[in-house]
Parts: structure tokens; C-alpha cells; sequence
């Protein structure tokens, strides 16, 4: 795992130099503390640098250094992930008796393989997570390439004559031509995701390349994005025999785990003691002859701890467990470290316990672990799911069929009732807008006309975003069009961006064996009754499970990772919150204040309604205080 950055200019028109490539690169030392490398070229027609911090996970040897050539020097690459197919992929290169490897690494792999078969054809045949920037000297094309899950992120800036590019915005901000402005429309999807939708920032001029996607930009300006790889292409099979899809996701899910214990440093497992942790760490003990390295948290006299169900599987399956626990004083010290490492807002509670996990992770010598992210989403496993198909079958599709006037009677209506949401899904309906936007909804778009001094265009409304999604995917099956949605929007953005910045700051690699191409790809093709069935979510994963780690733990009730936002934002927290958000020059400039102290005299009585969207006020005072200020004192901090 590493920090790619560089910049890319066809008209001189920015300043490129070692210098800035350095501070670059070394703003992210967390991504990369083993080594660093810089490449820098200069054509009549083109200037290309490259930068590059690696933590050291395969081919522990000097020869790892990037940024990394071929033999002739025409394919350079800065690249940050792994390929964890690597070996076979290499030994098919060879075979054609055109290429001879230098070292061990997967990176050198990659360049080879865009050599053999082209660009998209190797991203086909990939199977990892990775973010890289691709220069070819023959043609002094730049080309900016982010897997298929999104498991890993790339930012990039356009400007006249040139283009920028980091693992971490704090390297583009870096740059002295580089100032932080404030993103309205990011904004404005951010209050109601707790995160800013790919390829959207809150840094105006900064985005981020969608899982998926490809960005090539030629020595004229000219610019291609393409997606190579797109969930929606992927259709359920209407008569899939139920006993053989067990046994399938069996032996993928045994594969994918196999595959991301390829490492020359120790490994192991963040284990809450859930199905999708829990199979993390018996697959991985089927495959060890030592035991498995588990890791958990739990947060001091909360309700939602796990740690005996943790305990449990780490001793059936002979791991050395690791354990810590925190308080709610950790919440508040880890605040400002927290909005630095993200760079941006992630509206997630749940980055404060990963912060912590991680920490003890690298303080016991584990610098790779793997995660149970992505299960719930490609096989189903969240009940918000069945209930928004229930509600949508029952109630929205026959109420979004009625004549205008009458949708806009009970539109109107909605509104005397008191609840945002019931008032946003009268206007969805009325508007043609979906009913699922996201499984978790921080602000509605109607809340946001009484929260903002200024409304946001209509056609920034996040609601809009999501139709334009689903719309475009051409999916038809309910379950499947949700899961379309969040394979494009929560899981990247949001669920896996907090993993990569929270295991990053410790120098954490985090691999995801859910979300292994050929994993996800079966599990796209498991028709929805078998993802859901007789009240059961994730039917056919836990049927897989069944006779590999205890019934106990597959069938039990579903905890979010510890918890949820009501319980970790305590009295304590939310005192906390209120003074830094009351604080804010954000929010005294954009947000109605009354409201916003409603949302914190609420919070007493219903903390289950009003603590996520705290919690999403806070992420985003934090992040204004961390980055706004000059640049002196952003290097200060």
C-alpha cells in the first residue's frame, strides 16, 4: 500500500518542480513511511513528475522503489494497492518469452501487463484494489486508473494546461497554486450522504476518479474517462440452483481470502464477531499453520459491545486475539486527528473506533489486515433494504402512479405531518424521484431548504442524483437497482473511504476478500430470492457459512460496528459538538443557526433522529477548522 501523486502539464503553465513534488508526496508519509521515489520529465511538448511513498508489502527489497518503469523506460507507473493475482498473471507473461521481471512486486506486473494486452484488457484481468498513474513515453500520455470497487481513492485537479493528482487531497492542497474553496453542490450531497458522491468533492476544483473508471489525458488536453468495469452490466440469473450457489460463493469466498494472504509481512483480521469477520478469520485459519492475528473493540459501558462474541470465535479457531476498548473521552481526542486523515467530511462515527483499531493493529507489528466490508451490500444484508422494496412495493410505486394533482395533494399533506422523511418521500413520489437514496440519510432534501440560508438548485438535490444513477444502470430488479445505487455511492465513498483514511493513518494496509472481482461479480448474478428469503437477509451467504463458523454467530442479531451513532454520541460528545459547530464560520455563514440549535435541543429527547445529523454537522465544522485556515497554519497541524 503507498501515496501516488504527480502532476501532469501540456503548456508549462504550472509550477512543477522536485521541490513541490517532495511536499507532495511527503504530506502523505502515513500511506508510504518505508521509501520514496520522485520521477520527473521534461519533453518540448510535455512536463510529467511523478511521486510516490511505499509501505512495503511484497518484495521487501530495494527493488520495490517507485515510481517503476520497464526495461526501456517507456511505461512508468506510480501505483498504490496490490494485485493479488499477480503471481499468475506474471508466469502467464512469461510464458510468451517477451518479458523479463526484475523483481517481485505486483507493480512491476502491471506495467507488463498494460504492455502484453493493453490497458483495459489487464484491468480486466486484475483481481485487487488499486489506485495508479500510468505514463507512456511513446505518446507522453498520462492515464489515472481507480479499481473496480473503489476500495482505493484518487483525487485529481483540472486546470488550463494542466492536471493534478493524489491518494490524498492534502497533497493537491500542498501544491502553492492550490487554495481551498468551499464546493456548494458537494455540499449540499454531502448533508444528506455524510459523505460527497464520486466524482464530487467539498474542494471546489477537486475530484475524485469513480471506482470503475479510467482518465487518460493526451499531450493536446484532449481527456477520456471511461468506465471499464460497471455493476449494472452484471444481470441476476432467473434459475440458479440453490445448492450449487452455496458451494460457489464457498469456494470464491475461500479464493478471495487466499488471494489477500499474499504478503512477506505479518497479517490479520479486524473481528467484531459477525458472519462476515467471523468467515474472514475461519477462512483464513483453514489456509494457517499458526494462528490467526484478530483484532477488536469495543467502546466502555456501551450496550452494543461484541467483544464475547469476538472472544468466542477467536478461541474456536486457536487466533492470538488482541483487544482495547474505549472511552468517550477517545471521541473527543481523536476529533482533530480524525478530520485530518479524512481529508474530507465522513459522517461516520464508526471512524473513531477503526482510528483506534488500527492504532493496535500497527503497535502489535500487524501491518495488513483484512475487513468484512461489502458483504451486506452485494448479497443483500441490510434489512433497510426489504423494507424500502416492502414500502416501495406497497405504498410509493401506487402513489407515484395517481394524476399529478392528486400526488401533490398528499405532497402538501406530508408536510402537516411532522417527519422529514415522510415529507421528502411525498415529494419524491410527486416528483418521480426514487424512494431509496441511500441507506442512511443524514439530511433530507426538503430539511435542507429550513437548515440553509441559500436553497440549492433543484437540480442538486440528492434525490435527482440517485434517479440519474438508477436511471443510467438499466436495472430493473428492486433488490438489484438498490444494490447498483450503493456499489456507486455509499460502499466507495463512504464505507470503504473511512477504512482506507482510518487504516492509512497508522500505516494499516486494509484488504476487502467481499469485494474480490469474481466474488462480487457471482454475487450480482444470485437472484434476489436468494439473498432474501423467508425474512432471512443474506440467505445464501449465511447458508454458505452454515458448518464453517457456529450457527450461533451466522443467525444472531445484526449490531453495527460498535453500534451506531446514537450510542457513540454521547451527552459528553454532543456537548462537545454543539460548541464546535455553534463555533464554526461554516455554519454562521451558510446555515440557519435557529435550526441548527433545534437539531442539539432535540437530541436529548430523540437521539435515534437527530445524532447522525450531529454527527454530520460536526464532521464538517472539523473539517472547515482544519483546512481553512492559512496555509501556515495547515502545516502547523
Amino acid at each position: 500500500m503507498c501515496g501516488v501523486a504527480g502532476i501532469y502539464s501540456w503548456q508549462g503553465s504550472v509550477r512543477l518542480d522536485e521541490a513541490v513534488l517532495v511536499a507532495m508526496r511527503d504530506s502523505m508519509t502515513s500511506r508510504g513511511p518505508d521509501d520514496a521515489g520522485v520521477f520527473l520529465r521534461r519533453t518540448d511538448h510535455v512536463r510529467i513528475g511523478l511521486a510516490h511513498r511505499r509501505l512495503s508489502i511484497l518484495d521487501l527489497s530495494p527493488r520495490g522503489h517507485q515510481p517503476m518503469a520497464t526495461a526501456d523506460e517507456r511505461l512508468w507507473v506510480a501505483f498504490n494497492g496490490e494485485i493479488f493475482n499477480f503471481k499468475e498473471l506474471r508466469a502467464s507473461l512469461e510464458q510468451t518469452g517477451r518479458h523479463l521481471f526484475r523483481t517481485e512486486t505486483d507493480t512491476e506486473v502491471v506495467l507488463h501487463a498494460v504492455r502484453e494486452w493493453g490497458l483495459e484488457a489487464a484491468l480486466k484481468k486484475f483481481r485487487g484494489m488499486y489506485a495508479f498513474a500510468l505514463y507512456d513515453r511513446s505518446d507522453d500520455s498520462l492515464t489515472l486508473v481507480r479499481d473496480p470497487l473503489g476500495v482505493k481513492p484518487l483525487y485529481y485537479r483540472e486546470a488550463p494546461g494542466n492536471v493534478m493528482f493524489a491518494s490524498e487531497i492534502k497533497a493537491l492542497l500542498t501544491h502553492p497554486e492550490v487554495e481551498p474553496v468551499l464546493d456548494r453542490r458537494a455540499l449540499g450531497y454531502y448533508l444528506t450522504f455524510a459523505n460527497s458522491p464520486a466524482p464530487w468533492t467539498l474542494f471546489e476544483g477537486i475530484r475524485k476518479l469513480e471506482a470503475g473508471c479510467y482518465l487518460r489525458v493526451e499531450v493536446t488536453g484532449a481527456r477520456m474517462q471511461r468506465r471499464y468495469w460497471d455493476p449494472a452490466a452484471i444481470a441476476p440469473e432467473r434459475n440458479m440452483d440453490e445448492r450449487a450457489c452455496i458451494e460457489e460463493v464457498r469456494r470464491l469466498l475461500r479464493q478471495a481470502v487466499a488471494r489477500r494472504m499474499v504478503s512477506d509481512v505479518p497479517f490479520g483480521v479486524f473481528l467484531s464477531g459477525g458472519v462476515d469477520s467471523s468467515l474472514n478469520v475461519a477462512l483464513m485459519a483453514e489456509k494457517m499453520n499458526r494462528p490467526v492475528e484478530t483484532y477488536s473493540i469495543g467502546i466502555e459501558e456501551d450496550a452494543t459491545n461484541e467483544f464475547n462474541y469476538a472472544r468466542s470465535v477467536a478461541q474456536r479457531f486457536g487466533a492470538n486475539h488482541h483487544e482495547i476498548q474505549i472511552a468517550h473521552g477517545d471521541f473527543i481526542d481523536c476529533l482533530d486527528r480524525m478530520a485530518f486523515h479524512q481529508d474530507e467530511p465522513l459522517a461516520d462515527p464508526v471512524c473513531v473506533p477503526l482510528y483506534y483499531l488500527a492504532k493496535l493493529a500497527r503497535e502489535t507489528g500487524t501491518p495488513v489486515i483484512q475487513v468484512g466490508e461489502g458483504s451486506d451490500e452485494i448479497f443483500g444484508g441490510y434489512g433497510m433494504y426489504h423494507r424500502f422494496n416492502s414500502w416501495n412495493r406497497r405504498a410509493f410505486e401506487p402513489l407515484s402512479r395517481l394524476p399529478a394533482f392528486a400526488r401533490d395533494g398528499l405532497y402538501r399533506l406530508s408536510a402537516s405531518l411532522g417527519q422529514p422523511a415522510l415529507h421528502d418521500a411525498g415529494r419524491r413520489a410527486a416528483q418521480g424521484d426514487p424512494l431509496f437514496i441511500g441507506n442512511a440519510i443524514a439530511f433530507w432534501d426538503n430539511e435542507k431548504a429550513s437548515l440553509l440560508k441559500e436553497p440549492l438548485p433543484t437540480e442538486w438535490q440528492a434525490s435527482r442524483l440517485i434517479r440519474a444513477i438508477g436511471d443510467s444502470s438499466g436495472v430493473t430488479d428492486p433488490l438489484l437497482r438498490i444494490i447498483n445505487v450503493e456499489l456507486k455511492n455509499r460502499l466507495p465513498e463512504l464505507l470503504l473511504m473511512r477504512v482506507d483514511k482510518m487504516t492509512m493513518a497508522h500505516s494499516i494496509e486494509a484488504r476487502v476478500p467481499f469485494l474480490d472481482e469474481d466474488v462480487v461479480e457471482f454475487a450480482l448474478r444470485i437472484p434476489s430470492a436468494l439473498k432474501y428469503r423467508n425474512g432471512v437477509s443474506k440467505y445464501v451467504l449465511k447458508k454458505a457459512a452454515e458448518g464453517i463458523i457456529p450457527d450461533d454467530i451466522i443467525y444472531r442479531k445484526k449490531v453495527g460496528f460498535c453500534g451506531s451513532t446514537t450510542n457513540m454520541l454521547t451527552g459528553a460528545l454532543a456537548a462537545h459538538a454543539k460548541e464546535i459547530v455553534l463555533q464554526s464560520a461554516l455554519i454562521d455563514e451558510l446555515f440557519n443557526r435557529p435550526y441548527v440549535e433545534s437539531l442539539f435541543a432535540r437530541h436529548a429527547a430523540q437521539p435515534r433522529f437527530n445524532g447522525f445529523k450531529i454527527w454530520n454537522l460536526l464532521n464538517l465544522a472539523l473539517w472547515r477548522r482544519t483546512w481553512f485556515g492559512g496555509r501556515r497554519e495547515r502545516a502547523a497541524a
